[in-house]
């Protein structure tokens, strides 16, 4: 190997090696960031004595928003679904029961794995399954 060949391959891997000045001022603004808050679950609770029938509402309401069933758990009240179009949107949901009257649903967002903040989602569920839920009409 040349003489030339060779200081140019010192070259190359001193300045891979060195930190690059740039590289470290982007890091130092990453972290000198506040972190963002990671979304809190949103709640809503409906007047439901059964909640089998709340967790096949939920399954149902899922459905009709465009959402494939991933996981569901009946024992822990527990339903995970992720949209058909892309697979990236997930909602987690939670039924749970906290008196004999109230069924309690507890929703999670995110986004190719991250919590997202934006409550449309959740919204959309909430409002399916309220309707879901609703008792019928009565007809005279």
């Amino acid at each position: 190997m040349s003489a030339a060949r060779l200081v140019a391959a010192a070259l190359v891997v001193a300045l891979l090696a060195a930190p690059s000045a740039r590289a470290g001022s982007r890091l130092d603004a990453i972290l000198s960031r506040e972190p963002e808050p990671t979304p809190a679950a949103q709640t809503r609770d409906y007047e439901n004595p059964d909640l089998f029938l709340a967790l096949r509402a939920a399954i149902g309401a899922l459905q009709d928003l465009g959402f494939a069933l991933e996981s569901a758990d009946s024992e822990r009240g527990l339903i995970s679904a992720s949209r058909l179009d892309t697979h990236a949107l997930r909602l987690t949901v939670r039924l749970t029961a906290p008196d004999e009257s109230t069924v309690t649903a507890t929703v999670g967002t995110d986004y190719r794995n991250v919590p997202i903040a934006d409550p449309r989602p959740a919204e959309a569920f909430f409002s399916t399954l309220g309707r879901a839920l609703a008792p019928p009409a009565e007809i005279d």
